[in-house]
């Protein structure tokens, strides 16, 4: 009986280990979501300024058909 019960506890040890990993990999997965989120809302506004700069609505591009 007392070895079932290590035996439990050592398997509940590994597990908490485990779980304290997996929680550290998904809370840097979200700051690196999150910062690429803001460069992505730069990067927006930046093209959106020089759209606005251009004063054209597009780039000027040739057509698919040249």
């Amino acid at each position: 009986m007392n070895e079932d019960l290590e035996k439990l506890e050592i398997r509940l040890s590994y597990l908490e280990k485990e779980n304290a990993e997996l929680n550290e990999a998904v809370l840097e997965c979200d700051r690196t979501i999150s910062e690429l989120l803001k460069r992505i809302e730069k990067l927006e506004l930046n093209v959106e300024d020089l759209i606005e700069e251009s004063g054209e609505s597009r780039p000027n591009r040739k057509p698919p058909h040249y």
